[in-house]
């Protein structure tokens, strides 16, 4: 679902983003040497991002790349700042969501807004396991389909403008056990935090009631 070209709401550029391994798996199953794989870029077009020497696209790394490698860096596709970068993490995250099934622990996820316009949000107690299955199934998850297709439009109006729109991603985790994770720097949620930041278009993260609960009193917030 990462790879672009599937659908009219993603770049048109096309990824088959088929990985080739290449060490660590024997007959589909890992046998203890380091997993290795690359995924090939089959649509590449360096040719594109020639101007981004002398012009720097806004919300980017460019002029970044430029201030700090003075002209070294590799400009085709962003170098090692594109968004391209999400296809390995979306291969190391495959095999950890079979580690943590072993372990009974399970994740989900879905697009909790685009622009004004939400879906419903999961349930702070969980949801069952047919509807996060359901969702790994949908080109545009959604937990609400009547509010997925308002989201829909609100990206076909952007981009009939010539424009764009941003979301959120809503993400759930179950059957984790209490007691994961360190004191300060090793916690679970700036271990989790560092990891999505790795997402370039990322720019806020929140847990459990994030923002809104600097908006409500301890004992409306307090989780029994």
């Amino acid at each position: 679902r990462r790879a672009p070209g599937r659908s009219r709401h993603t770049t048109a550029r096309r990824e088959a983003d088929e990985p080739e391994i290449l060490s660590g798996l024997v007959g589909g199953v890992t046998c203890g040497a380091p997993l290795a794989a690359v995924i090939r870029n089959t649509d590449a077009r360096s040719g594109d991002y020639e101007n981004l020497r002398d012009v720097p696209r806004p919300s980017h790394a460019d002029f970044a790349a430029q201030a700090k490698f003075r002209g070294a860096q590799d400009i085709a596709g962003g170098g090692h700042f594109s968004g391209r970068l999400t296809a390995p993490l979306c291969f190391a995250g495959g095999l950890c969501l079979q580690l943590l099934a072993a372990e009974g622990v399970s994740v989900g996820a879905h697009i909790a807004s685009i622009g004004t316009e939400s879906d419903r949000p999961f349930s702070p107690l969980g949801e069952d396991a047919e509807t996060l299955r359901r969702l790994t199934e949908l080109d545009f998850p959604v937990l609400d389909a009547e509010r997925g297709e308002a989201m829909q439009s609100v990206i076909d109006e952007a981009r009939n403008a010539g424009d764009s729109v941003g979301g959120v991603i809503e993400c759930i985790v179950m059957g984790l056990p209490a007691g994961i994770g360190n004191p300060m720097f090793d916690g679970l949620e700036n271990r989790i935090t560092a990891a999505v930041f790795a997402v370039p278009a990322v720019k806020g993260i929140e847990f459990g009631s994030g923002f809104d609960g600097a908006r409500l009193r301890g004992t409306e917030n307090n989780d029994a």
